[in-house]
């Protein structure tokens, strides 16, 4: 059974792995250099709203959501498109301190709203006015700071858990709802960025990528093996694991974006069945 599009968006969102992201500069501290910021295309700038639109991005749901970089402007957006709730649902995009943070809602329960974002710091952690990382908290849901929700349709209808009794999508209202880290789901390292897997790319990732994609017998052999350059051969491998998990990896292209590096990773690795 094909997972709905909302569940595959949350465990891309789970596996992420929770650490700083930014590099230090002595006094001028944090500096906004991330992977995150160079996949949306605006690097070195605050980057919660555009962790969120990448992690959406990474999973194919780009008409779902605005690309934009500000909270305010996905609120606006949100209020114009009748998305806008003042109750959380698995997946939607909470304004926090009317405009001054973001992050993705993975639960809720009759008290408390669960996220998950970037541009963060770690739970109880001083950040001294800067996110650092990607970081998961916990907020009281009727918290004067948490302004209200962006909770986006999801092209396959599919509805995500939802507190809101009214949820326009169509959505049944639950009590509570939990996403789970899955054990060593967040094992595979950072994906690097696509550069790296186009025909004739040359980096140790090439490498690391084409060492799963043989242990995970993908595609067509390797007369001699895996090497630091990205082949013909290997855009035909990458093909073979993207057809074999369809919808979930589509469009079956040969290129390596963040769920095929992670899909590679976890079969090679023995964390994900065939």
């Amino acid at each position: 059974m094909t997972d709905s599009q909302w569940k595959r968006l949350i465990d891309h969102v789970m596996a992420v792995p929770e650490r700083a992201y930014e590099h230090w500069n002595g006094s001028d501290g944090w500096d906004n250099d991330t992977e995150f910021g160079k996949e949306y295309g605006e690097n070195r700038v605050s980057w919660c709203v555009i962790f969120e639109w990448d992690m959406y991005h990474d999973v194919g749901l780009d008409s779902a959501v605005p690309k934009t970089d500000n909270v305010t402007a996905f609120s606006t957006w949100a209020r114009g498109k009748g998305a806008w709730s003042e109750y959380p649902s698995v997946g939607a995009w909470v304004n926090i301190g009317d405009g001054r943070h973001t992050e993705i809602v993975t639960g809720f329960d009759a008290e408390h709203v669960y996220t998950k974002g970037g541009n963060s710091v770690k739970a109880g952690a001083a950040d001294n006015g800067q996110g650092n990382g990607v970081w998961s908290h916990k907020e009281p849901r009727r918290a004067e700071r948490v302004t209200g929700y962006f909770a986006p349709r999801f092209p396959d209808g599919i509805c995500p858990p939802t507190a809101d009794p009214d949820d326009p999508r169509g959505g049944r209202a639950v009590v509570s709802y939990r996403a789970h880290q899955a054990p060593g789901a967040a094992a595979a390292p950072p994906f690097p960025g696509r550069q790296f897997f186009v025909l004739g790319a040359v980096s140790d990732h090439a490498l690391l990528l084409q060492t799963w994609l043989q242990r995970g017998n993908w595609g067509p052999p390797y007369k001699v093996g895996p090497s630091r350059t990205m082949t013909a051969l290997d855009l035909l491998k990458v093909m073979a694991l993207q057809r074999h998990y369809g919808s979930a990896l589509s469009p079956a292209d040969g290129l390596t974006g963040p769920m095929t590096w992670r899909y590679a990773y976890e079969v090679a690795n023995g964390r994900r069945a065939r």
